[in-house]
């Protein structure tokens, strides 16, 4: 017995392959959307991990400085950790800012300002101004150029605290 095609009943209908076509399209738009979210916070935290390592480095480098007392118990303090300024987080001040590039080493801006890729500040305050037996340690990393930015714009800030030892 030979089967009769019934059209009303044989494939997809012009309605509803147009409806099909949407739902395909909204996804896909959806889908591309959140790979372009997933590649900047990609981009972001490796940025962030960078500007992390450029915070840590500074602040081990000034709590390896001498902070000490003399066999006679005099203090002894390294020089670089005297007081900076109280706008060192704010601008860039001479003693208080370095310029990195994007794997953490330091580059020299008035030669080559293309190979900076982040501003790092640093504030160094005594605890008591009286006896200053400790030390507030406080590293901002900002993307560059960071000129007129505030802390609070930075992309982080770590502190600690050194202490005098014996």
């Amino acid at each position: 017995m030979q089967r009769i095609p019934n059209s009303a009943n044989d494939g997809f209908t012009l309605l509803e392959t147009v409806v099909a076509t949407g739902v395909l399209v909204t996804a896909l738009a959806g889908i591309a959307q959140l790979l372009a979210l997933s590649v900047r916070t990609t981009r972001d935290a490796g940025s962030q991990g960078a500007a992390l390592s450029a915070a840590q480095d500074k602040i081990e480098e000034l709590r390896s400085l001498a902070l000490t007392y003399d066999p006679a118990g005099a203090p002894i303090t390294d020089p670089a950790l005297g007081p900076t300024a109280s706008l060192c987080l704010a601008e860039d001040t001479d003693d208080c800012v370095d310029y990195l590039d994007a794997d953490g080493a330091v580059v020299d801006v008035s030669r080559d300002e293309h190979g900076a890729a982040f501003t790092r500040r640093w504030r160094i305050t005594p605890i008591d101004h009286f006896a200053p037996e400790a030390l507030a340690i406080e590293v901002c990393v900002f993307r560059w150029p960071a000129e007129g930015m505030a802390p609070r714009t930075a992309i982080l800030c770590l502190a600690t605290v050194r202490a005098r030892q014996p």
